[in-house]
C-alpha cells in the first residue's frame, strides 16, 4: 500500500532538476537495502517528471510587477497637474470627488478579492496581486481625504500612520501576511517622516542626537518586541514569523548601515574620516550576527540563523572593500575575493553533505 501511495504522489508532482535527482538517490538507496525491487524502483524513476521551467517564479514576478505599474498609472495620473486639470475641466470633480471614488473602487476591489478568496483558492497569487492593488488603493484615497480635509498637511507622517493601522486590519481580515509587511513598511515610513520632521537642521538634522540609520535602531528593537505581544493574540498569532523575519532585517539592516556610516549625517564630514573610527559598530555588528548563528544553532532556529549568516558574511565584505579597496591592486582584491568565496561555498557543502548524512 504505501509503495502505490509513493508512486500516485511521485505521478503528482512536478520537480525542479535538484529535488528530481535527489529522490532518484533516494530510490537508489532504497533499492540497495532491498525495501523495493529493481522493477518497483524502476517504475518510481517513471514517475519522476522533472519540470523544465519554473512558471511559479515567472507568476509571481509577473503580478508583482502588474500591481507596481498599476499603482505608478495611478500615481501618475494624480500627479500631473496639467492633466488632472483637464479631467477636473471635463468631469467637473473636486478633491472630495476622487476621494470617494478612490474609496468607492477600492471597497469594490476588496469586495472582488474577497470572492476570489473564497471560489479561487487555487491562484494565491493572482488573489495576492489584486488584494495588493486594493491596498494601494486604500492609501491613495486615505491621502486624497486628507488633501480634502485639510489635515495633516504639516506631518504627513500621520497618513503613514493611518495607513499601517489600515493594512493591519486588512491583513488581520484577509489573512494576508504580504499585506502585514506593508503595515509595517508604512510603520517604517510614518516613524522615518515623524522623525525628520522633529529633526534639528542646526546639529546636522539629528533626531536625539542620531542620524537616520541609527534612529532605526531603537525603532527594530521596538518592532522586535511586538513579538511578545503577537504570539499570545490569537487573531493575529499567524503572522508572527513574518513578523520575525521583517524585524530581524530592520534590526541587521540598520547595524550594518550603522557601520558604515556611523553617526555621521553629512556626507562631507562623513567622507573626512577614516573607517577605522567605526571599528566599535563593526565589532557590534560582527558580535550580533555570531549571537544570532549560535543561537539559530542552538535552537535549531533556520530564520535567525540564516539572516545572521548573511550579515556575518555582509559584514566581512563591506570590510574587505572598506579596508583593501585602496591599498590592493583591483587584480589581487578581486582574487582573493573569489578566493574567499570559494572557501565559503566549499564549507558550506560539506557542512551539507555531513548533515544529509546525519538526516540519513
Amino acid at each position: 500500500m504505501l509503495y502505490y501511495l509513493i508512486i500516485i504522489t511521485f505521478a503528482c508532482m512536478q520537480l525542479n532538476k535538484e529535488k528530481a535527482e535527489f529522490l532518484k538517490n533516494v530510490i537508489e538507496e532504497w533499492q540497495s537495502q532491498q525495501l523495493i525491487t529493481q522493477e518497483q524502483s524502476q517504475k518510481l524513476r517513471d514517475t519522476i517528471v522533472v519540470r523544465k521551467f519554473d512558471w511559479r517564479q515567472v507568476t509571481i514576478y509577473a503580478f508583482i510587477i502588474a500591481v507596481v505599474c498599476s499603482v505608478l498609472s495611478i500615481i501618475v495620473l494624480l500627479a500631473d497637474k496639467p492633466l488632472r486639470e483637464l479631467m477636473e475641466k471635463f468631469t467637473q470633480l473636486t478633491d472630495f470627488g476622487i476621494s470617494c471614488i478612490l474609496t468607492v473602487t477600492s471597497l469594490l476591489v476588496f469586495y472582488f478579492t474577497k470572492r476570489r478568496f473564497q471560489k479561487h483558492q487555487d491562484t494565491p497569487f493572482s488573489n495576492q496581486s489584486f488584494l495588493l492593488f486594493g491596498a494601494f488603493l486604500s492609501l491613495s484615497a486615505v491621502a486624497y481625504w486628507a488633501k480634502t480635509l485639510h489635515v495633516f498637511h504639516n506631518n504627513y507622517s500621520f497618513i503613514f500612520l493611518l495607513a499601517s493601522a489600515m493594512y493591519v486590519g486588512q491583513a488581520v481580515y484577509f489573512k494576508s501576511k504580504v499585506i502585514w509587511v506593508l503595515s509595517l513598511l508604512m510603520l517604517a515610513f510614518a516613524y522615518g517622516l515623524f522623525t525628520v520632521l522633529l529633526s534639528n537642521d542646526a546639529n546636522e538634522a539629528k533626531f536625539l542626537g542620531m542620524n537616520f540609520p541609527m534612529r532605526f535602531l531603537p525603532f527594530s528593537i521596538m518592532i522586535t518586541g511586538f513579538l511578545l505581544i503577537i504570539n499570545k493574540v490569537e487573531i493575529v498569532k499567524s503572522f508572527y514569523k513574518i513578523h520575525y523575519i521583517i524585524s530581524l532585517l530592520f534590526l541587521y539592516i540598520s547595524l550594518w548601515l550603522i557601520s558604515i556610516f556611523g553617526n555621521y549625517n553629512s556626507y562631507e564630514r562623513w567622507n573626512q574620516v577614516s573607517q577605522t573610527q567605526f571599528i566599535l559598530f563593526d565589532l557590534l555588528l560582527l558580535a550580533i550576527s555570531m549571537v544570532g548563528m549560535y543561537v539559530g544553532l542552538k535552537r535549531n532556529d533556520h530564520i535567525v540563523g540564516n539572516i545572521s549568516l548573511s550579515f556575518f558574511i555582509l559584514n566581512l565584505i563591506t570590510r574587505y572593500f572598506e579596508y583593501f579597496w585602496e591599498p590592493l591592486h583591483k587584480s589581487i582584491f578581486f582574487m582573493i575575493l573569489a578566493f574567499v568565496f570559494w572557501f565559503i561555498g566549499s564549507r558550506a557543502e560539506k557542512l551539507w553533505n555531513l548533515k544529509f548524512l546525519e538526516e540519513k
